[in-house]
């Protein structure tokens, strides 16, 4: 053992005294590795977070209007908001980043060459601002490299390269400058808050929609900030911290908007089924009043109260069954019109209890998947496709629950007719008039409270067309980490250090083993 020691402790001090190969190793990783803190710019991470709001009495549907009511109470479960990965898989979607880039210039970088450093100009820093045609940065299909040169508000030279089109080169003219580029015409013009002094070298890259868009998405963390929690945390990270506030608050406000206009467009949808039963309704409930009126007039019945004293419990209870079912029927009928319509083909339906709840879970789920399907694919897409025609099929398969679920309901109140016409055999002492008089007012009762309802919804629109309707809170608008969180001093300090052990270690390795083999 102790001579083990004794021989490592000798291979050591051999190692030791061979500081001649490891010091200049030492110092050059170290100057390497200062000169890349130096060229390297400076990344913060930038954090953002919303907080969904939850909608439990909206109108996305009339069908999910009926579950929050009394009338819709024969309607299974109870509306709820979207899940935190759905809200996730929206704040993210292709749509709303692309917007989000499209309003924060993020295809369009600028740089300048500071020292070491190639710095990013963004906003009130960069000297230029582009205007390009209408859908250029939207069709452009591969990277376009432009490399400026300013001097006192005139562009000394430019040239501008891409693999779409042969170099094209341009000196001496005064901003705001055009560019004729095959692909379209480029406007380069001042940006009066900034000054250039002397000469300037900027070097621009405008990259695809498509490359920002998969880039970004790679760059941005989106996700609940508990397991539990309506709360969705953004983490991003960026060199310029104002191009890094700009762009997590408006994906934040590019979310909202695009969620409200969903709404909106499916309230008017749906305000538009509201209205056309509402006319209906009242046109019946109109006519049945001017029959009641009529009817008093005729047989002389001066206080209905008194006739409805005569009735006694059962019979309420009987009307009361009657008129419940009555609506019940009703409503359904309302639901397979809805469905019939080509407008709302691809709307979702609520869980409808005792008719074909798994049929209408699947429906649900296939109406879900087809949007998700919407936000990152065209409609040619052959999955897209498959769902609309499982939709279809699905659709199909509902409508025919819910016609045995109605057939099935006239036969009850069949029943429960015949029963009340037993039971109204033996009030035969009430006078005629008093029978027909119950029987409109029980009629006009059912108008009521689907006339009640459905001017209820239609207050309801106007709320969710509200400019202060929105998906999500913002609880945090962005802000950056007071460190840059890359390059990080300490890990680039210690991989500097791990290369010089290791390439001091082959160097002397290889001259004590080889060479001295080799003698």
């Amino acid at each position: 053992m102790n001579d083990e020691n004794i021989h490592i402790g000798a291979l050591l001090k051999q190692f030791l005294a061979y500081w001649k190969i490891y010091t200049p190793i030492g110092i050059i990783c170290l100057i390497a590795a200062v000169c890349f803190l130096i060229a390297t710019p400076q990344e913060y991470q930038f954090t953002a977070r919303i907080q969904l709001i939850r909608d439990n009495q909206g109108m996305m549907s009339e069908l999910k209007m009926l579950k929050s009511t009394g009338i819709g109470a024969m309607l299974g479960g109870s509306s709820s908001g979207s899940s935190v990965e759905d809200e996730v898989i929206v704040l993210m979607s292709r749509t709303n980043m692309t917007e989000a880039i499209r309003e924060t210039g993020y295809q369009v970088e600028t740089r300048e060459r500071q020292g070491l450093k190639n710095v990013l100009l963004y906003g009130k820093d960069n000297p230029v601002t582009f205007l390009f045609p209408e859908q250029f940065l939207d069709t452009l299909s591969k990277p376009v490299k432009i490399k400026l040169t300013l001097s006192n508000g005139i562009i000394q030279s430019a040239q501008i390269k891409s693999t779409l089109f042969k170099t094209v080169k341009v000196k001496e003219q005064p901003l705001p400058c055009r560019l004729q580029l095959p692909i379209g015409t480029i406007m380069i013009t001042p940006n009066a808050d900034v000054s250039v002094p002397g000469e300037k070298t900027l070097t621009i890259r405008i990259t695809p929609l498509q490359q920002t868009y998969e880039d970004l998405y790679d760059d941005l963390y989106a996700g609940a900030q508990e397991t539990i929690s309506d709360i969705i945390i953004l983490l991003f990270e960026n060199e310029n911290k104002q191009r890094g506030y700009d762009f997590l608050n408006t994906i934040m406000s590019t979310y909202n908007r695009y969620s409200r206009n969903v709404k909106v467009k499916e309230a008017t949808i749906n305000a538009k089924f509201v209205k056309e039963r509402l006319d209906t309704i009242t046109t019946e409930l109109a006519y049945l009043e001017h029959q009641i009126e009529t009817y008093k007039k005729r047989n002389n019945i001066p206080e209905p109260a008194l006739y409805a004293k005569a009735t006694v419990t059962g019979y309420q209870e009987l009307e009361s069954i009657i008129l419940e079912t009555e609506t019940r029927l009703k409503i359904l009928d309302y639901v397979v019109d809805y469905m019939k319509n080509p407008l709302n083909e691809y709307a979702s339906v609520p869980a409808i209890e005792g008719i074909g709840e798994k049929s209408i879970a699947l429906y649900n789920q296939l109406v879900l998947d087809r949007q998700r399907l919407l936000l990152s694919s065209e409609k040619e897409n052959p999955a897209l496709i498959l769902a609309d025609k499982q939709l279809a099929e699905q659709r199909k398969m509902l409508l025919e629950a819910i016609d045995a679920a109605r057939q099935s309901i006239r036969a009850s109140l069949k029943e429960i007719n015949k029963k009340n016409q037993v039971f109204s055999s033996q009030l035969s002492a009430l006078p005629t008039q008093e029978r027909e008089y119950i029987e409109m007012k029980r009629q006009q009762k059912i108008k009521e409270s689907v006339y009640l309802f459905l001017m209820q919804k239609l207050q309801e629109k106007e709320l969710v067309n509200s400019p202060d309707e929105q998906a999500g809170r913002v609880v945090d608008a962005a802000y950056s980490s007071a460190k840059p969180v890359y390059p990080r001093k300490v890990f680039v300090l210690a991989i500097a250090l791990a290369a010089t052990f290791i390439l001091s270690l082959i160097i002397i390795s290889f001259r004590v083993f080889v060479f001295t083999k080799t003698k």
